[in-house]
This record gives C-alpha cells, structure tokens and sequence, in this order.
C-alpha cells in the first residue's frame, strides 16, 4: 500500500473515533431520568366523610408528581396524583386507591387554589372532583382544605403536602 493511502486512512478512521466520541458524550449529555425526584411530593391528612344517615373520620396518604410539561396556562401547575382512603367504619372495612389529575395555581404569596378530576377504585367505585384552597407554611409544606365529591361519599378534608 502506498504512503498517501495509509496515512488517508489512518486519518479517516481517526476522524471517526473522534466523531463517535463527541456523539457519545452529547448522548451522556442529553440523557436524563424517567422521573424527576424534585417533582415528588407526598401528603397526609385527615377527611370528614358523608355517606348517607353515616358520618364518619377518615384518613388518607398520597403521593403527587409534578407534570409541568402540561402547561394548561400561565400560573397555573398540574400534577398527578395516586393515594389510598379509609372513609371510616361505615360498614367495617371502607377505603381505596384513587387517582386524580390536579390543577392550581396562587391567589396571593402563600395561598393557592386547586381542583381536581379523577377516578376512585375503591368502595367507591366512579369519578370523583374536588376544589379547596391551600396554604403554604414554607417552600417545603403546605396545608390543603378541600371538599371532594364521589359517587356515594363527600369529603372534607385537610391534608399536609411536602414538596420533596
């Protein structure tokens, strides 16, 4: 083989090294997480629940996920949210998963409004929308006052809120 090919391929096949190392890199670069674990929360509290002659007290957990890619309109966040309630003893065991999609955005510096639409699979089964106000007592933590209506069971509730 003559000497201006070896050297024209030994820089071809340099460039190409060179070439697949900086795609490498800008791909490391541009990889991220599924989730991000600064858009979690999780939550707690306590709920007033009617169900026909029956009151009871209840509680519920959840967590929330911050889905700022959905961006409804200026001010205003929207989140997904997945937890379990114990609606009380209204006939033994009473609770369930659910899941909701929230919006909310801020009325003044520490108060904010929310609602929420979504599905309860618990003992009761069907949608479920809610509305309240919240109230936030540092960057971290919030109180939540909200009324939710299901199917056969309405809620008052006050639940805590920490931002991860």
């Amino acid at each position: 083989m003559n000497k201006q090919l070896s050297i024209l391929l030994a820089l071809l096949l340099l460039s190409t090294q060179v070439t697949a190392a900086e795609v490498a890199a800008e791909k490391e670069a541009e990889k991220k997480p599924l989730l991000d674990k600064q858009k979690f929360s999780v939550g707690a509290g306590l709920s007033y629940n009617s169900a026909g002659p029956f009151d009871e007290v209840g509680f519920q957990f959840f967590a929330a996920y911050d889905i700022s890619e959905v961006d409804l309109m200026e001010g205003v966040d929207t989140s997904i949210e997945l937890g379990y309630m114990d609606y009380g003893s209204f006939a033994g065991d009473s609770g369930g998963l659910w899941a909701t999609a929230v919006i909310d955005g801020n009325i003044s510096d520490k108060l904010g409004w929310l609602a929420r639409a979504g599905f309860d699979f618990g003992d009761d089964n069907g949608l479920l929308i809610g509305a309240g106000l919240g109230l936030d007592i540092d960057e971290k933590m919030a109180l939540r006052f909200e009324y939710v209506i299901r199917d056969n069971i309405d809620s008052i509730q006050l639940n805590l809120i920490y931002h991860m």
